[in-house]
C-alpha cells in the first residue's frame, strides 16, 4: 500500500463508505472530503465530517499506519492540530494533538477493493504507464491535461526570473537581457552568457545608441575575450581600446574567459559568434524587452527580429578572433530562434501578465507557443504516434508531463492517469 494510492481513493471516494465508524466506535459521516493539498501541511484542507452528533470542519490527514503520524513528527507540529480526522490504511497507535487531544481515526483496511490496487500497481510499474493506452483516452481529456501542464511549465520557468527581478528591484530590461543572453548561449555556454550579461548594466547600451563597435567592445570585454592582445589583429585591438575606455569610465569587471566552451562544438555555436550576433541584436533594437514583450506581437513578427544575419565585417570571415574562415553568412538558425521564444520570450510574456494583472499578456504567451511548430526530440517522439502534437504549446506540455509526472510516477495527480485508472 502507498500513501499516494490512499490519497487517490480518498479524493475520488473509491472505498466502501457505508456505515463508517471511527476507531473509537463513533458513527462517522463524511460531509466534505476536502481539497487535496500538494504543499506542506495536512493532506486535505477544508474538510467536514460529522462524528456522532457533532459537525467538525478542518483538515484531514492520511497515512498508511496511524503510527506514521509520529514518524513524521506531526505530534510536535501545531499545524496539524487542525486535523479533524486521521484516515489510515491500518490502525496501530493512538494519535494525539500537541495539546493531548485524541484525533478521531478511520481505518480503511477492510473497505478497499484490492483488485483495483493490483491494477494500479501493474499500471504504475511501466516506465511510462499510460503510453500504450493513450488511444483509450478522450481527446478532450488529453487537451485539458496538456493545458494544465503548459501553465505549470510556464510558472516553473518563471521562478528563476522572479528571483532575479526581486534582486534587481524589478528592472525588467536588465533581467530580460540576462535571460536572452542565457538562451542564446544554449546549454553549453548558457552560464557564461548569463554571467557576462549580469556584469553589463543595460543602461550603458542605451547611451551607446547604435555604436556597433562600442556595443561589441562591452560584450567581448566583459566576456573576458579582450584580456590578452592578439598580435596583428586590428579588429581585436580596436575593440580592446574601446573597451578600456568604457571599463575605466564605468568600473567594469570582466568574467573569467575560462567559462567559455569551444570543444566538440560546431563553429556556428561558438560563444564568440553568439556574442557578435547579440551585438547585432542590440544595435538593431533600442530595448530588447520592449521589442519582444508586446500584446500585439506574433510568432511571425518575432522570427525576423531574432533572425540576425552577419554578412559583412570581421565575423563574416571568422568564428573566433584567431582563425580566419571562408566568407559565409552567419545567422541564428530556426531551432535556436524557437528555443529563445520558448525559454525566454514566452515565460517573460506570461510573467509580465501576472505582474501587471493583465490577462492579455498571459494569453499572448500561450498564443505564441501555439504558433510555434511542434518540437522534435526524444521525449516528444515517444508520444507523437499516440496523440497529435501540432505545436510547441502541446510539446512543452507533454515534456513537462513526462519529466514531472510520468518519470516520477505521479499518475494519480495526472488527468490522463486518473482517467485510465478509473
Amino acid at each position: 500500500m502507498t500513501e499516494d494510492y490512499l490519497h487517490y481513493i480518498w479524493k475520488y471516494k473509491l472505498f466502501d463508505s457505508n456505515e463508517l465508524i471511527t476507531i473509537g466506535g463513533d458513527k462517522l459521516e463524511i460531509v466534505n472530503f476536502g481539497i487535496h493539498n500538494h504543499d506542506s501541511g495536512p493532506d486535505f484542507s477544508e474538510g467536514k465530517v460529522k462524528i456522532g452528533d457533532t459537525l467538525w470542519a478542518g483538515n484531514i490527514e492520511i497515512h498508511i499506519n496511524s503510527g506514521d503520524w509520529i514518524k513524521h513528527n506531526h505530534q510536535t507540529d501545531k499545524a496539524y492540530d487542525s486535523v479533524i480526522l486521521h484516515v489510515v490504511y491500518k490502525y496501530d497507535k493512538e494519535i494525539k494533538t500537541t495539546s493531548g487531544a485524541i484525533i478521531p481515526t478511520l481505518e480503511l483496511k477492510n473497505r478497499l477493493n484490492y483488485s483495483e490496487f493490483e491494477n494500479y500497481s501493474r499500471f504504475i510499474f511501466n516506465p511510462i504507464p499510460c503510453l500504450q493506452s493513450l488511444d483509450k483516452v478522450p481527446e478532450i481529456t488529453i487537451s485539458s491535461h496538456l493545458n494544465q501542464m503548459i501553465v505549470e511549465r510556464l510558472e516553473m520557468k518563471t521562478e528563476h526570473i522572479k528571483d532575479q527581478l526581486e534582486t534587481l528591484n524589478y528592472d525588467w530590461e536588465q533581467v530580460f537581457f540576462q535571460q536572452f543572453a542565457k538562451s542564446l548561449g544554449m546549454k553549453v555556454n548558457a552560464f557564461g552568457m548569463e554571467e557576462m550579461a549580469k556584469n553589463i548594466p543595460c543602461k550603458l547600451f542605451t547611451k551607446l545608441g547604435n555604436n556597433h563597435l562600442a556595443i561589441e567592445s562591452l560584450l567581448f570585454g566583459q566576456a573576458g575575450f579582450l584580456e590578452e592582445e592578439i598580435i596583428g589583429n586590428e579588429y581585436h585591438k580596436s575593440l580592446s581600446n574601446e573597451y578600456q575606455f568604457h571599463q575605466q569610465k564605468n568600473s567594469l569587471t570582466p568574467i573569467n574567459s575560462q567559462f567559455w566552451k569551444f570543444s566538440k562544438m560546431r563553429p556556428s555555436n561558438f560563444p564568440t559568434l553568439r556574442l557578435a550576433q547579440l551585438g547585432q541584436m542590440l544595435k538593431n533594437n533600442d530595448s530588447l524587452f520592449s521589442s519582444f514583450i508586446k500584446k500585439d506581437i506574433s510568432y511571425k513578427e518575432i522570427v525576423p527580429k531574432l533572425g540576425i544575419e552577419i554578412n559583412s565585417g570581421f565575423w563574416h570571415t571568422h568564428y573566433t578572433f584567431e582563425n580566419e574562415s571562408k566568407p559565409i553568412k552567419k545567422s541564428i538558425g530556426k531551432t535556436l530562434i524557437n528555443s529563445i521564444i520558448i525559454n525566454t520570450i514566452a515565460p517573460f510574456m506570461y510573467l509580465y501578465g501576472s505582474y501587471k494583472d493583465d490577462l492579455d499578456y498571459k494569453e499572448k504567451a500561450l498564443d505564441i507557443l501555439e504558433e510555434l511548430p511542434a518540437e522534435d526530440n526524444k521525449i516528444t517522439r515517444l508520444f507523437t504516434d499516440k496523440i497529435g502534437l501540432d505545436s510547441a504549446l502541446q510539446t512543452q506540455g507533454i515534456i513537462h508531463c513526462h519529466n514531472y509526472y510520468c518519470i516520477k510516477k505521479r499518475c494519480l495527480d495526472c488527468g490522463i492517469g486518473i482517467h485510465l485508472l478509473k
